[in-house]
């Protein structure tokens, strides 16, 4: 079978006010980019348009993590049909090589996979932002009615040297990857067959409830409202399915309870060498820290 390279590559919000998500992120320690606005092709092979949605985003040694929020509602985003739905993460994103190689891979595989589609933005570039680069991405979906857990993207970064900057990657809180991404669906077995289909792999159960995929970078964990609860007590889905949580791998567990103590968010512990934050506090998904 022919085969194609996988990694856990980003996890994206989308919030209506960008700004709040701005806050709340650095609140928690992490180093934003400047704000960059969205343009893309509405159709496979379309012309290239301006969105009405723009981001920050968080950039790691390995993956990243997307603030996305709308900016102009006159104008086509993405991010609408998502927000219809419930506001918090929602984006999960592979990086899977060649866009064209991928797909091939991808169709052959799973019913409801998408031709590339290209997404371009201006992102600020330089310690200062003293210039202006063009970052360039060719995205391959999966048709929600196939797959409504999230808005799942399997992706090839064209100008990766425009987003992964080496003075955005250090975070006050030691975030140094995106570590894992958690699902909550209605049956885990259902949609651990789509996963396994499309990346290649089997899940494994965790916990009893929880299975997980492990990537050669990062970890899937799709679970049930009843997983979600014991996992991390009290916390109420807005919708199912929906995107829980998000976990980012830190260097000193220790100095970011520290960062999170000064900065006045509170946090739980898990039953390993992580912690957990609410989703009053981070504009929907839970977001665990972890040990690397």
């Amino acid at each position: 079978m022919t085969q194609m390279p996988l990694e856990l590559d980003h996890v994206g919000l989308a919030l209506n006010d960008l700004e709040v998500g701005r806050q709340a992120y650095e609140k928690l320690g992490f180093t934003l980019t400047s704000r960059s606005i969205h343009s893309g092709s509405r159709k496979p092979g379309g012309p290239v348009e301006p969105f009405g949605s723009g981001n920050h985003c968080a950039m790691f040694e390995k993956g990243y993590f997307e603030v996305m929020g709308l900016t102009d509602p006159n104008l086509h985003s993405s991010a609408k049909v998502l927000l219809e739905k419930y506001e918090g993460a929602h984006i999960v994103a592979f990086g899977s090589g060649e866009a064209e190689n991928a797909y091939r891979v991808l169709l052959s595989r799973l019913d409801g996979v998408q031709p590339p589609r290209r997404l371009e933005r201006d992102a600020a570039f330089g310690p200062n932002d003293e210039e202006t680069r063009r970052a360039a991405f060719n995205n391959i979906t999966v048709d929600p009615a196939v797959f409504p857990e999230a808005k799942l993207i399997f992706i090839e970064h064209e100008t990766r040297d425009v987003l992964w900057q080496p003075h955005l990657m250090s975070h006050p809180n030691g975030a140094v990857s995106i570590a894992e991404v958690a699902l909550c669906v209605k049956n885990v077995g259902e949609t651990c067959n789509k996963l396994g289909k499309l990346f290649g792999i089997d899940s494994e159960e965790a916990m009893p409830g929880i299975h997980a995929f492990t990537l050669p970078h990062g970890n899937v964990y799709v679970l049930t409202p009843n997983g979600l609860n014991a996992w991390t007590p009290g916390i109420e889905p807005p919708a199912v399915p929906f995107v829980a949580a998000v976990g980012f791998g830190v260097k000193d567990l220790h100095a970011t309870k520290k960062l999170l103590d000064n900065s006045g968010v509170p946090y739980n512990a898990h039953k390993y060498p992580a912690i957990w934050i609410a989703p009053e506090h981070t504009c929907g998904p839970v977001v665990s820290f972890i040990q690397t």
